[in-house]
């Protein structure tokens, strides 16, 4: 099998590892939350949780974010927010409200319990980033240029219809 292969087999792969909702994790985000959120948790998946991080707390500043705000922060089509923070709002994890002198427009705020399960996710997060930080040490620096070169050259790469283009890459 060809190098090329290979690599996009392995990059295949590696994104599945990484999007696939995972046990562990879901253990660890329980153990860090409150039964109330834990009940919430049980409800909702990785993109919720995802929304969740872009939707300010209830902290008495008057931050807030709307639907399209929301689409916006996390790139997530305006559909697909709108249907996941419904589910949010009815397992009790988002809270919507009005801001004053504006009727027209629904804001979206964490409730305590969406705030304990925002912490935990974050909490997760760094774990995660501590694991890999740890990983990575095993290799030189120069290794870990080729590895990011590779891995931003992918992220930039422009496509033609189904096509990859690398002569266009700057």
């Amino acid at each position: 099998m060809m190098a090329i292969e290979r690599i996009g087999e392995l990059v295949a792969a590696v994104t599945a590892r990484f999007a696939d909702e995972d046990p562990d994790e879901q253990a660890w985000m329980r153990d860090q939350c409150s039964p109330a959120a834990q009940r919430i948790l049980a409800e909702i998946g990785v993109s919720a949780l995802h929304l969740l991080d872009a939707i300010p707390a209830d902290d008495g500043t008057g931050a807030s974010v709307n639907i399209v705000g929301l689409s916006r922060a996390t790139g997530m089509p305006k559909g697909t927010v709108s249907k996941t923070v419904q589910r949010l709002v009815t397992s009790g994890a988002v809270a919507r409200h009005q801001i004053p002198d504006n009727r027209k427009e629904v804001h979206l705020r964490l409730t305590e319990p969406g705030e304990e399960i925002r912490r935990a996710h974050r909490s997760l997060h760094e774990e995660m980033g501590n694991g890999l930080a740890a990983f990575m040490g095993r290799y030189s620096a120069a290794d870990l240029e080729v590895i990011t070169r590779v891995l931003d050259d992918l992220l930039r790469l422009p496509r033609e219809g189904l096509r990859f283009r690398p002569d266009l890459l700057a």
